[in-house]
């Protein structure tokens, strides 16, 4: 039992099948994201079709590799574990490289000339996906930080959270919030610049800096591992300099697109 709302993170049984707040979350998450996406893509002028392509590719290969991520990663779990998903564990980090390759994967197959736009499209819709879905983990009491002193100014909501009697730092409510920014952000990208590359650069960056900044404060049995290194600012290390590595791509593209008109 939470003990900020004192909410149970069981929403509702079906006989002797418990149905979680944290999937009804999650569920609705992803359908607020799709529905988006169709919105975005008919501003930027794109096929009907495409936000729905996207999802069938990310969403499977996004779920199994998160998945992978957990049980390879999480000490509290093992490989033997990867179907039971209903004991819990799944890696965002693992979550977005799953997709980002599997999307990746599908338009090298069916030679997309521009795998940029259809990943601008992604991440816009992702980054709000992860807002909400973050809320999941506060029905589920994980995600949170260091313990707070019950005296302090900020042992309250939404500085902190309150399990079993303690306080403890937010993460899930402070990665929600900063995900919120960067989706208005995102969206500004999105609809004011046309040309593909930058809403992707952005994220990578952008998101790259919240998950290494927060994972430092993150209790430690939250904290996935490799070789005792901790491998979701590993990731976010990596996603940061793809990010650069794609702004640097597109700016240079642009540069020689602008320098063959002046040209003719």
């Amino acid at each position: 039992m939470n003990n900020f709302l004192a909410v149970n993170r069981v929403a509702f049984s079906i006989g002797s099948f418990a149905v979680y707040w944290y999937g009804i979350i999650i569920c609705a998450a992803i359908a607020i994201a799709i529905s988006l996406a169709c919105l975005l893509a008919k501003k930027r002028g794109y096929l009907a079709d495409m936000p729905l392509t996207i999802a069938i590719i990310v969403l499977p290969a996004g779920i199994l590799v998160g998945r992978l991520f957990a049980v390879l990663f999480d000490s509290g779990l093992s490989i033997t574990d990867y179907f039971n998903f209903r004991t819990g564990g799944m890696s965002i980090i693992g979550a977005i490289i799953g997709g980002g390759l599997g999307l990746l994967i599908y338009l090298f197959i069916k030679k997309e000339p521009d795998k940029l736009k259809y990943f601008d499209t992604l991440v816009v819709v992702l980054i709000l996906a992860q807002a909400i879905g973050r809320w999941g983990n506060f029905f589920n009491e994980e995600i949170y930080g260091a313990l707070i002193d019950s005296s302090s100014f900020f042992a309250r909501f939404p500085f902190a959270v309150k399990i079993n009697g303690n306080y403890y730092q937010a993460l899930f409510f402070y990665e929600s919030v900063l995900n919120f920014i960067g989706f208005i952000f995102l969206c500004q990208i999105y609809l004011g610049i046309k040309k593909s590359g930058y809403s992707s650069g952005f994220y990578l960056i952008y998101y790259g800096i919240v998950r290494t900044v927060l994972e430092s404060f993150r209790n430690e049995q939250y904290i996935l591992r490799m070789f005792g290194l901790p491998i979701s600012q590993i990731c976010s290390g990596i996603m940061i300099a793809a990010g650069l590595a794609i702004f640097i791509y597109t700016l240079v593209k642009s540069k020689k697109e602008k320098r063959r008109l002046e040209n003719g």
